[in-house]
């Protein structure tokens, strides 16, 4: 059983390490953060920052979505988004409660080119 234990602790560790870079940058503009819609990739290496979920109501547009996600990944410093999808909540799944309103989610991951950031020591390449 502590093996079962362990074996658990260094799952949650090794998963919760993939989950962000651990790549401090300042914050930027929103303006600055350019935005890559699905199927589409930055030309440049760039590595991970961080993924990115926003969730708002049906009646919320894509480009709001995309602003407020931009938003966030300007706060962590990215310079980039790699949108990896907007959808409903109800795409892909079994809907068991009619009376849950749907909502819109985009999905999409804030990305830093390191070749505007010698500073930084290289990590894990994402591309």
């Amino acid at each position: 059983m502590r093996y079962f234990a362990a074996l658990v602790a260094v799952a949650v560790v090794v998963g919760l390490a993939g989950c962000g870079s651990g790549v401090k940058l300042p914050p930027v503009s929103p303006d600055d953060v350019q935005v890559f819609m699905p199927g589409t990739f930055p030309s440049d290496e760039y590595k991970v920052l961080s993924k990115i979920q926003e969730t708002y109501s049906l009646d919320t547009s894509d480009s709001e979505l995309i602003d407020r996600a931009k938003a966030r990944a300007a706060e962590l410093g990215a310079d980039a988004i790699l949108i990896d999808s907007i959808r409903l909540t109800s795409e892909g799944g079994i809907e068991t409660d009619l009376q849950q309103q749907q909502q819109k989610i985009l999905e999409a991951r804030a990305v830093y080119y390191p070749s505007k950031h010698p500073e930084l020591s290289s990590g894990e390449s994402n591309k």
